[in-house]
């Protein structure tokens, strides 16, 4: 099973959940918040008291004979926003489109913004729609031009708008100088709401955290109250902190109460309580949050906070897996290979969801199908799938799938030695401080193949994966050992006492020419139905990658 380590809840902002994902700037303009029209705000006030659909009716009814009898263009725009979320009527793009672009024809900004929008989303023409979103934006609307700005960050290569973060944040600035909170939001996100922000851009990242605070943007006031209840950026308030994240969940936010739930089970900033952290992730799942599912599953599963129960954690994986959560997919995927929940062992149905959950790009199921593939257990050998799935886990920086592309390529199992890119890739795990990487790079070096090195290097690699337990590394050593003379030995022995804390200090400088990542993925065809991959073994490399098993270990527990 893959390692818990990486997943686990720990007392870490990014277990808490402090890098939360950006909301969707490219966002449709809500006329309930910019209505000044009298007519419009008693019909909100009214919609805002309605119960169901049919408690809506009334008013969309009374809005559309306003706008039959020569509606203003602000009133129009309210009958589209009304048409395209079927408030008081049925869902409908095309009347939606119809009264957004009468509306924007009469030069109403929110609804130019919002069928640039309807027109990207429902496929009418994105380009037209594109374009639209561009001129409202350079007329100074800030709605548009926070919309524009997440069109950049995010890209649409179908219409040539490539992702540039320069003219995302130029955008953002523009809307955030306009007072919009989500621009601000934004600015601060793309700065310092990711796992490898740098310190200062995290302090880049406050003041415009600080101005959409003020503004109330909910997933600005989640990250804030996080960073001062963990200390993240930020002098640390616990205190403070989870009031501004119990506010955030008053106002309804899911982040939030995912957030609290988050510090309830790891004991940041408030005292660790699984039972608590369990009802608030229940809340979470109960207002729609598939995410959650997976922590229910893992609590239940581990009798944290509610009693043990692996029916229960089989069930809330499944609902998970049921809304594509990865981490789901994958444990429900193992539930199911080891008959476990109540489940009988369907390999079968394992495959599927490791399937699935790499489909939508979550590593740790590309990397059991990888080892499926490169093993051949229950689906016939096949080298160059496993070598796709590895290298679409590599391109996302996953340092298993780098090593194991490296092996393969190494040796030639997929029908094509390339020692030059598989060096490359060693290479550069190795100045990560990769101990496996460093321990194949000694035997790359040692045979003369796609690298140099000298061998006090050879022999610091070689001690380094030793010491890290790496399969091989120790023998290797061993031999390497023998065939060194005494003054050799001497060099080499002082010259790892003098590095062993730093190796990958001394790592060669990469090759300009050589190739740091593997050459571009080869389709991988999974077809359903194959069991799922064996546990953990030794992988062909010399002195081997510790490629990831489905057996041993732990599994993912969050995300």
């Amino acid at each position: 099973m893959f390692p818990r380590t990486a997943f686990a809840p720990l007392l870490t902002v990014l277990a808490l959940g402090l890098w939360l994902p950006a909301p969707a700037s490219a966002k449709f303009v809500s006329p309930m918040d910019v209505a000044k029209d009298p007519a419009l705000v008693n019909i909100f006030s009214k919609l805002k008291k309605a119960g169901s659909p049919a408690d809506s009716k009334p008013q969309f009814e009374a809005l559309l004979k306003i706008v039959a009898e020569g509606g203003t263009p602000e009133q129009i725009f309210t009958l589209g926003y009304l048409h395209q979320y079927g408030i008081g009527t049925p869902v409908s793009t095309e009347k939606a489109l119809a009264a957004y672009q009468k509306a924007a024809d009469a030069g109403n900004m929110g609804a130019k913004n919002n069928l640039g929008l309807l027109m990207i989303a429902s496929g009418t023409d994105a380009a037209k729609g594109v374009a639209m979103v561009e001129t409202a934006a350079n007329a100074g609307d800030s709605a548009s031009q926070c919309t524009l700005g997440q069109l950049y960050l995010d890209g649409l290569p179908a219409l040539g708008l490539t992702k540039d973060q320069a003219k995302a944040r130029a955008w953002f600035e523009k809307s955030a100088a306009k007072g919009d909170a989500d621009a601000a939001w934004s600015i601060a996100a793309m700065l310092a709401n990711k796992p490898q922000a740098t310190a200062a851009e995290v302090q880049e990242a406050i003041p415009w955290l600080e101005k959409a605070v003020k503004a109330e943007n909910l997933p600005a006031l989640v990250n804030y109250g996080l960073r001062l209840a963990t200390g993240a950026g930020l002098d640390a308030d616990p205190t403070r902190g989870i009031s501004m994240l119990q506010t955030a969940v008053a106002k309804g936010s899911p982040q939030a109460v995912m957030a609290m739930a988050g510090l309830y089970e790891t004991g940041g900033g408030v005292k660790k309580d699984f039972k608590k952290a369990f009802e608030m992730y229940e809340k979470a799942a109960n207002a729609g949050d598939s995410t959650a599912y997976n922590k229910l599953g893992y609590l239940s599963e581990n009798g944290m906070g509610v009693e043990k129960d692996e029916v229960k954690a089989a069930g809330y994986y499944k609902k998970g897996a049921e809304a594509d959560i990865g981490a789901c997919l994958y444990n429900y995927a193992v539930f199911n290979d080891d008959g476990r929940g109540g489940l009988k062992k369907d390999p079968a149905e394992a495959f599927r969801l490791h399937y699935k959950g790499a489909m939508t790009g979550f590593t740790p199921c590309q990397l059991a199908l990888a080892t499926r593939y490169r093993e051949g257990v229950g689906v016939s050998a096949d080298p160059q799938a496993a070598l796709a799935w590895y290298q679409r886990a590599m391109q996302k920086g996953d340092l298993r799938g780098a090593l194991n592309v490296a092996a393969i390529l190494e040796n030639g199992t997929s029908g094509i030695v390339d020692n030059k890119t598989a060096a490359g890739i060693y290479l550069k795990a190795a100045a990560g401080g990769s101990a496996q990487a460093m321990a194949s790079l000694a035997a790359m070096m040692e045979d003369g193949r796609g690298v140099q090195g000298d061998f006090k290097q050879i022999y610091l690699f070689y001690t380094v994966g030793t010491t890290a337990a790496v399969k091989g590394a120790g023998e290797r050593l061993k031999q390497f050992k023998s065939r060194l003379s005494a003054a050799q030995l001497k060099e080499a022995e002082e010259f790892t006492a003098q590095h062993q804390s730093n190796p990958k200090a001394v790592v060669p400088v990469l090759d300009k020419t050589a190739a740091a990542t593997a050459p571009a993925p080869a389709p991988a065809v999974a077809a359903p139905g194959a069991p799922p991959p064996a546990p953990a073994a030794s992988p062909p490399a010399k002195p081997g990658t510790g490629k990831p098993g489905t057996k041993t270990g732990s599994r993912p527990s969050s995300r």
